[in-house]
């Protein structure tokens, strides 16, 4: 178990020096491309590959056998380091580092939604009230991003458990 650990540990150092970077990119390249679908579909895909992989790799590492709580430990470690490393620099980054870039991001969060909600026949009042509370929402804060972070982890231990159901392979029981 100790080995299985330290394998996903070295996993999510990697996924979250990889969302580092790519935050990184994403900031200094436009910080448009937060809000755009295609990123966060990449960054879910990308994600979930490295919680896959590093569950994979440790499956091989026990000798092609894992049982459930192995798989799905191997990749909830993953994933929680992973993200934990990718918070810690979020909250830096739009907190220390450059606050204005936060308020640009969630402007574009809110043009979007109201857009969504325009075009899916929203009412005038409706929409006026989420803007208002979206207003009053500091997503990029320290309390949001670790809001954030606790709601991630609950969305990727849910894939979590439909990938240790796949990847998992009982060792034979011997007569």
């Amino acid at each position: 178990m100790e080995t299985l650990r330290k394998n996903a540990m070295k996993y999510g150092l990697f996924l979250g020096l990889f969302m580092v970077v790519a935050t990184t990119l994403i900031y200094a390249i436009d910080l448009n491309l937060f809000t755009a679908p295609w990123y966060g579909i990449l960054n879910l895909l990308i994600i979930v590959a490295f919680g896959v992989v590093s569950a994979i790799n440790n499956k091989k590492i026990l000798g092609g056998f894992m049982s459930f709580k192995e798989a799905f430990t191997s990749f909830l470690i993953t994933i929680a380091i992973g993200f934990f490393i990718a918070t810690l620099f979020s909250i830096l980054l739009f907190n220390v580092i450059d606050p204005e870039a936060k308020k640009i991001i969630s402007d574009n969060v809110i043009k979007m939604t109201v857009e969504m909600m325009q075009k899916f026949g929203g009412r005038a009042q409706d929409i006026n009230n989420v803007v208002s509370e979206m207003e009053k929402t500091d997503s990029f804060g320290v309390f949001g991003q670790l809001k954030g972070f606790v709601f991630n982890l609950v969305i990727y231990s849910i894939i979590g458990l439909i990938t240790a159901l796949i990847v998992r392979r009982e060792r034979p029981q011997s007569l």
